[in-house]
């Protein structure tokens, strides 16, 4: 993998320095330049194998995942079903580590497929029936909804509106939990809801098919990142200006951080004390997906991936190792800041619906808050460093 990176790396390189020389691996640093070629290579290289291993290690826990829901539909029962919603946590948190590659030109914002696996919040009324309207949704109206396959459920994910989620994450998790009234936990949907319960044939059909194709989904961007895809998405994005990539890379950090995680995960949920606007709501599992993202980003900043087997598959160069090439001082600020951000999420209380519905300026407000504020600062810092790499710089 590193082989076939470099090669496209060492061209955009040549291609954006001072002088046409003969190919080189580590092509020099042009003069003027404040981080080092040779360390931009290993990171980024770096960074095209961690989005193959983060991918595979998430399809690997969506197979499962997938394998426990056809045992649910060939013996449903209580057993079953509890052993998918099991599963169904265990893969939400692994696919929370590739999060860090949104927003960065790669191949989830490129294939079009993050409002088809991850999009929130959820319209329950237009999956499912609800608490207020027993008859509502697809489910409960085949004569609308006459078909739901690996075709029909994609083209009615979104349609009327950003609310209307029919496939992904959350619309299985709604499937799989109902909503959540329980002021003590998630939601209490019964298993029996595919057995007895009106509609339960389609419901089960639903579940199934959403399954399948967040498999699909999440295996197409996978496979983007295959070092044996010579024709996929790594040798496209790596064709890039590098500084455009690492720029682009930093950026996206940031955005995770800060616009998704900071402002729209924490802040809006803390502002509003709605359940509607927590994550992972039917679940509560939140918190799993706030530590999940920052393990992500932990991973790119600082070169390593431990599979959730525990295995360390890599452990390389990562972009706290090329931010100090231009400016050591801003790469330990990054360093702190990450892991303060990191410490202070990982202390929100849970669960965290919980949290935002406390009283006002109590410990769990203050908790939540404090961890903005520390994204906040980190985002800051990664500014900082995109500067003293001077990646702003026109002609970089």
């Amino acid at each position: 993998m590193k082989t076939r990176i470099l090669n496209f790396l060492a061209l955009g390189f040549v291609a954006s320095s001072t002088t046409f020389a003969d190919f080189e691996p580590f092509p020099p640093t042009p003069p003027g330049q404040p981080y080092s070629n040779e360390v931009a290579h290993q990171a980024l290289a770096n960074y095209a194998d961690l989005a193959w291993e983060m991918y595979s290690d998430s399809v690997r826990e969506i197979i499962r995942f997938n394998m426990a829901i056809y045992a649910f539909r060939k013996d449903p029962g209580p057993e079953t079903f509890e052993e998918a919603k099991r599963l169904w946590v265990q893969a939400r948190k692994i696919y929370g580590r590739t999060e860090a590659f949104r927003f960065s030109e790669t191949a989830i914002d490129e294939l079009d497929l993050e409002i088809f696996i991850n999009a929130w919040p959820v319209d329950e009324s237009y999956i499912d029936y609800t608490r207020d309207d027993p008859n509502s949704g697809i489910i409960n109206q085949p004569d609308r909804y006459p078909k739901l396959n690996s075709v029909s459920l994609p083209k009615l994910n979104e349609a009327g509106g950003e609310a209307n989620i029919a496939t992904g994450w959350h619309a299985i998790e709604f499937l799989l939990w109902g909503q959540d009234f329980n002021t003590k936990g998630p939601g209490q949907r019964s298993w029996t809801d595919y057995t007895t319960a009106p509609n339960a044939d389609r419901r089960m059909t639903y579940l199934v098919t959403a399954t399948e194709v967040l498999r699909f989904h999440l295996v197409a961007i996978a496979d983007s990142w295959n070092p044996f895809n010579y024709d996929g998405t790594p040798g496209e994005f790596f064709l890039r200006r590098p500084s455009r990539i690492i720029r682009t890379v930093l950026r996206g950090l940031s955005a995770l951080s800060g616009r998704e995680i900071a402002s729209e995960r924490l802040a809006t949920a803390l502002r509003s004390r709605s359940q509607e606007d927590e994550h992972s709501c039917f679940s509560d599992t939140t918190h799993n997906d706030l530590v999940s993202n920052m393990e992500g980003i932990e991973s790119i900043l600082f070169g390593t991936f431990t599979s959730n087997s525990g295995k360390v598959i890599i452990d390389e160069t990562g972009f706290y190792d090329l931010i100090a090439t231009a400016d050591s001082e801003i790469a330990e600020s990054v360093r702190n800041q990450f892991h303060t951000a990191k410490k202070l999420i990982s202390v929100i209380p849970t669960p965290f619906d919980q949290s935002i519905m406390a009283q006002e300026g109590g410990s769990e407000h203050q908790a939540i808050q404090a961890a903005v504020a520390a994204l906040w600062e980190f985002v800051y810092t990664l500014s900082d460093a995109e500067e003293a790499m001077q990646l702003s710089v026109k002609g970089r």
